[in-house]
């Protein structure tokens, strides 16, 4: 069965988006360069998507299982 979208107001939309570019900077040149930005953003809503809304955490869970 479909999951159903989920829905982030404003507020909740600038905070991933500020976890998202500090995940981005956290990796080195050589991986961003063989790394799709996308990938980090489907990692951090699925956590939001899960309830997850603490910054650092997001980031971290952008960042799981990379070899940085």
């Amino acid at each position: 069965m479909a999951k159903a979208a989920a829905h982030f107001d404003a507020q909740t939309i600038a905070l991933l988006k500020v976890a998202l570019d500090e995940a981005w900077d956290y990796l080195p040149p050589k991986l961003q360069a063989t790394m799709r930005k996308t990938t980090l953003a489907e990692r951090i809503l699925k956590s939001a998507a899960e309830g997850e809304r603490n910054r650092e955490r997001l980031r971290e869970a952008a960042l799981r299982d990379l070899a940085a």
